[in-house]
């Protein structure tokens, strides 16, 4: 420790001038952290503009794609009998003939029971109670739900906690009767087990039991059911609200359940059945083979390690898996051993040069840190070597390396290691290459850069056992689709059977009034159709064209200030004269000046910004872009529908609406109007005539095109769950707090030597004092 001696001898202020000699020593200090902040503003600024894409994109999919653009509206002939709500995708003409049944939900109310609301239900009930009712797609539920009964629960505790459970049954307890009933209409009983006994649910007890019943009705010519009274068909929300036509509809529907039992217990039909189970046979027998192949090349590849959910933590902190695959095992070992407190201790080892020579080259190529360095520490050898397989294959994918051909394969091992040749080789095949090596070019071209890195630094072993273990992987997912598909062929043959027979004997106790039995035999369909008493119940819709009109504007309006917005950011004015504050700085400042100075600082930090500008520009290019899959009609184009880019160029490339052409188009064929914005039946690579094209509706475009902006601005900004070391700005941030500490050290040790030297100074001064003292006295 340096002795700091103030200026006694010298009569000099020692402090102030060391101060003032390391405020310009600081200078290159107060430097690195202006660029800290200014790295801090950008990254902060980019996912500013992150988040304004991403409240966007959830405006369109809650306003233009959840609720469509189109708006109609429906009319019925007899909305006394049958109402409807026409949805954006209502078309044609529903007709309804006929209603025999309306929906119903089970219910059982109990006999009495001597007991009120304030009365335990240990007196009635012990143990466990457990409901099973009709859910709301109709079908029972598959697990009870279990009611237990405490010692202090009352009855009106228990009425409570059964409505409150998601059992999907409403309790009730009046005058000394409970009603259980379900919330949902349709066939099936509310189920109640457990200790009942107290309740009183059996009939012998009182109680009364109404099964639940589905809605059946005819709706154009077809006789069909619903477990709900209100059900949508052909975009037509449908509410029944009375029976009519009953006898006719019930005998039509009987008559096509009849038809479906017939086809169904045909010897035809027990065939396909047959033939479907010996093709599950067939297809597990190939699935087992192929899955014992991809457990064995997994296992030999990722090894057989159990990894814990803090192992899988531990590595991801280290955000390099090829660094981590290349170390050895002692080296590994090295890290372990090391137990540094700060990082301070780590750059100290890091940067002697006495031991571990080659590790430490490797740690410093990778830029790796004291929070990397610990996180491999944790983790042994076989964990690391396991994890680090994992990332690399799980970021080049099965798909692209069980899809290489052996001449690509071969191709790929000759690759050059060092990116800039790397990419060049891809550009050079492209544009010179044989057949084989543009096909490559073209696989190589759509990986990203991290897919690109992981695939230049791979060894040429590791390159063999991965693509070995993606094509078993690639056999293994093709064999289980085809053993899926199979079981699934198979169930819905049985399902259908076993339907068709439910179908058939409740509609025979409908037509006839009894149950069906097998020594019946063949009972044949019924000839002689009753006639209608009631007209039939047209429902038809129209389209709100001034509805959709607003949409449309309001979308408009709400892209157009995300435009300007980002247009603003890469055309603000940025001031060199105005660098982000140092503490000294501060100081000195008040609020309001500080504020005002950094509004100046923070100004154009994505000025001219490419990635921003280029995400822009994908944006304008879709208005013009013409969908194949509308062919066929004249509005395949925004513009042909009358929206356009505005002519003003410092606008930014918002949008503008002609709405007279707008409205000519709605009216004339909004239904095309919807697929250009909303085409659900589109891909991005369907193939027309040949030729592979993107059919998917605009909004889908534009949604993809910013998330492709927004992916783009992560890889250099990150997002708040993302560490420094996995995007650029971060890793700058990284380097830059490496250099702060480096050069905090070296002001540290200049400091301390014009202390030293101003000390030997003072001593000297002093010296020289006491010699002309004694001189004097002499």
């Amino acid at each position: 420790m340096v002795m700091r001696i103030g200026g006694l001898a010298s009569g000099m202020d020692i402090d102030e001038l060391v101060k003032k000699l390391m405020s310009a020593e600081r200078a290159p200090l107060n430097k690195l952290f202006q660029s800290k902040q200014r790295y801090e503003w950008q990254r902060d600024a980019y996912r500013d503009v992150n988040k304004k894409l991403k409240t966007f994109d959830t405006y369109i999919a809650d306003n233009l794609v959840l609720k469509s653009i189109t708006s109609k509206t429906a009319s019925s002939s007899n909305s006394n009998l049958v109402s409807a709500v026409a949805t954006g995708k209502a078309t044609g003409t529903v007709s309804i003939e006929g209603v025999s049944q309306l929906a119903e939900a089970g219910r059982i109310t109990s006999g009495q029971v001597s007991a009120n609301g304030t009365t335990k239900m240990k007196e009635i009930a012990s143990g466990t109670i457990e409901f099973r009712a009709v859910q709301a797609d109709g079908t029972m539920a598959k697990e009870t739900t279990k009611i237990e009964i405490s010692d202090d629960m009352t009855v009106n505790d228990f009425v409570k906690k059964v409505n409150e459970s998601g059992a999907g049954v409403s309790a009730v307890f009046e005058s000394g009767r409970f009603s259980f009933t379900a919330k949902n209409t349709g066939k099936g009983s509310v189920e109640i087990t457990g200790d009942t006994s107290g309740l009183k649910l059996t009939e012998a007890e009182g109680a009364s039991i109404r099964e639940g019943k589905n809605a059946i009705f005819q709706v154009n010519g077809i006789a069909t059911e619903r477990s709900s009274n209100t059900f949508s068909i052909n975009g037509y929300n449908i509410t029944l609200k009375s029976t009519f036509n009953g006898e006719q509809a019930t005998t039509e529907r009987y008559n096509s359940a009849y038809e479906e039992w017939i086809n169904t217990t045909s010897s035809e039909y027990n065939q396909k059945i047959d033939d479907a189970l010996a093709a599950i046979k067939t297809a597990t027998d190939e699935y087992d083979v192929a899955k014992a192949d991809f457990d064995d090349a997994k296992n030999a590849f990722l090894g057989t390690v159990e990894l814990s959910k803090a192992d899988k933590t531990a590595f991801n902190k280290i955000g390099n898996p090829q660094f981590a695959r290349n170390l050895t095992e002692a080296e590994v070992q090295t890290i372990a051993d090391k137990s540094f407190e700060n990082k301070e201790e780590f750059n100290a080892w890091l940067n002697d040069d006495s031991s571990d020579a080659e590790l430490k080259a490797k740690l410093k190529g990778a830029n790796i840190n004291f929070a990397q360095f610990k996180a491999i520490g944790s983790l042994d050898y076989e964990k690391l070597q396991s994890l680090s397989a994992q990332s690399m294959y799980n970021t080049l994918g099965a798909t692209f390396l069980g899809g290489l051909t052996d001449e690509e394969k071969a191709l790929v091992k000759d690759l050059p290691t060092s990116k800039e040749d790397f990419n060049n080789q891809i550009a050079d095949w492209k544009k010179n290459g044989t057949e084989e090596q543009k096909a490559l070019a073209e696989k190589l071209s759509k990986l990203n850069n991290t897919q690109k890195d992981t695939l230049r630094q791979l060894s040429d072993d590791d390159f063999d056992t991965m693509t070995g273990l993606a094509e078993a992987q690639l056999d293994h997912n093709l064999k289980l689709e085809a053993k899926n598909t199979a079981e699934k062929e198979h169930t819905a043959l049985v399902n259908r059977q076993t339907k068709a027979e439910a179908d058939f004997k409740d509609a025979y106790k409908q037509q006839f009034k009894e149950e069906y039995t097998d020594d019946k035999g063949d009972p044949g369909k019924v000839k002689d159709i009753p006639e209608a008493s009631e007209s039939p119940v047209r429902l038809t819709s129209t389209t709100n064209v001034d509805e959709m009109m607003d949409k449309i504007k309001d979308f408009v309006k709400t892209y157009n200030g995300l435009i300007l917005d980002f247009k603003d950011q890469t055309t603000q004015t940025k001031y060199r004269d105005y660098a982000p504050l140092t503490s000294e700085q501060r100081e000195g400042m008040s609020e309001n000046e500080i504020k005002l100075w950094e509004e100046k600082a923070k100004s154009g930090l994505l000025r001219s910004d490419e990635l921003i500008r280029g995400g822009l520009s994908n944006m304008r290019s879709l208005v013009y872009e013409a969908n194949p899959g509308l062919e066929g009609s004249k509005y395949n184009t925004l513009f042909n529908i009358g929206i356009t880019t505005s002519k003003n160029y410092n606008e930014g490339g918002t949008l503008a609406i002609d709405e007279d052409k707008l409205r000519k188009a709605l009216e004339e064929d909004p239904d095309a109007v919807e697929r250009l914005f909303n085409n659900v039946d589109g891909k991005k690579d369907a193939v027309i005539d040949g030729k592979t094209v993107d059919t998917r509706g605009y909004l889908r475009k534009l949604r993809d095109t910013m998330k492709d902006l927004e992916v783009s601005i992560e890889k250099k900004a990150g997002r708040a769950t993302m560490s420094a070391s996995q995007y650029t700005i971060g890793k700058n941030l990284m380097d830059t707090e490496k250099r702060i500490s480096t050069w905090q050290d070296k002001l540290k040790n200049i400091e301390a030597r014009y202390w030293k030297q101003f000390g030997a100074m003072e001593q000297a001064i002093n010296k020289a004092n006491q010699q002309s003292s004694m001189f004097m006295q002499g």
